[in-house]
């Protein structure tokens, strides 16, 4: 079995470089949409089965009426969610996990069907992010193979725990997994980008102006 992990922050908590430009309530308006277009991104990826991993009720709730499996975190950091994730996606028989972000709107069924392709050849493979040096995205197999190293610079981090460990790594250019909502450049780059289908995110942003 492959296993699929989408981790969710908290909406009240979520967006807050977007604190000069949206309320909290519109933070978590916006962190509510991305959270239903990674659902409807999961869905459109049954190939893969789905955990997502939350400190938040009623996103868990949410997942779980939508058929997903669902693991409360301690709310200790996004990685201390993941490794919890992972241990219990592990027991449950999972040969490998394809982490994804809930906050990239123009991921497509695509984006994630390579990423789990180039890692039929791959012990890791990584997407980098727009900024930062981040990492959008990562396959592992067996899915505890590496700690998961998210955040800042978090794609040399796994680049080079996977040397260390002398496994086969790639990295894996997906721009429209790359482009993640954190700030608003990124929120202008993506409404300039086409669209690929139905989007909670884009109908929310276009309706107010990008500006500060």
């Amino acid at each position: 079995m492959d296993a699929g992990l989408l981790p969710v922050k908290r909406f009240d908590r979520a967006k807050g470089r977007l604190s000069g430009w949206m309320d909290p309530d519109e933070r978590a308006a916006l962190a509510l949409a991305l959270f239903e277009d990674a659902l409807e991104l999961c869905s459109s990826t049954p190939w893969l089965h789905w955990w997502v991993v939350s400190d938040d009720h009623d996103v868990l709730k949410t997942a779980a009426d939508r058929g997903f499996e669902t693991i409360e975190d301690e709310g200790t950091g996004l990685n201390d969610a993941l490794k919890l994730a992972i241990k219990d996606i592990v027991d449950h028989g999972a040969d490998s996990v394809t982490v994804i972000p809930s906050d990239v709107p123009l991921a497509y069924e695509e984006d994630v069907r390579d990423l789990v392709d180039t890692g039929a050849t791959s012990d890791v493979v990584v997407v980098p992010s727009d900024d930062d040096g981040g990492t959008n995205g990562l396959y592992l197999m067996p899915p505890d193979l590496l700690a998961p190293r998210f955040g800042s610079a978090s794609l040399k981090a796994h680049v080079d725990a996977a040397a260390d460990r002398h496994l086969r790594c790639s990295i894996l250019a997906l721009p429209r997994l790359a482009l993640d909502i954190d700030t608003i450049k990124d929120v202008e780059a993506f409404l300039e980008r086409p669209a690929y289908g139905p989007s909670r995110t884009r109908d929310l942003l276009t309706k107010r102006p990008t500006t500060t």
